[in-house]
């Protein structure tokens, strides 16, 4: 696992304050992962939104597809694997993120 995602992991857990490791977020890792802490965020919310969620392990990580008929949408995300582990740390999104294989 990259320096990346430990940044990641800390900013999810809280331990990772701008305030106290300002120097830290100022780094390019820093900056690496409060851009995927983002992105890791608004998969989330999509996760938990969608009507259907389905995901396929894909060369070196994960597709997901998520559903949305209210709107006629539907958004396809490719996930590293440890983008993926990080996401299922919650069992509210893991639940919805296993594969279909």
């Amino acid at each position: 696992m990259s320096d990346v995602y430990a940044i990641v992991r800390w900013i999810r857990e809280n331990r990772f304050s701008r305030n106290q490791h300002f120097d830290e977020h100022a780094t390019a890792a820093g900056v690496a992962a409060r851009r995927l802490h983002r992105f890791l965020r608004a998969i989330e919310r999509d996760v938990m939104a969608a009507s259907l969620v389905q995901v396929r392990r894909s060369d070196g990580g994960f597709s997901v597809s998520m559903e949305f008929p209210e709107v006629r949408l539907t958004r396809v995300v490719s996930l590293t694997t440890e983008e993926h582990a990080l996401l299922v740390e919650d069992p509210r999104i893991a639940a919805r993120l296993s594969p279909d294989d």
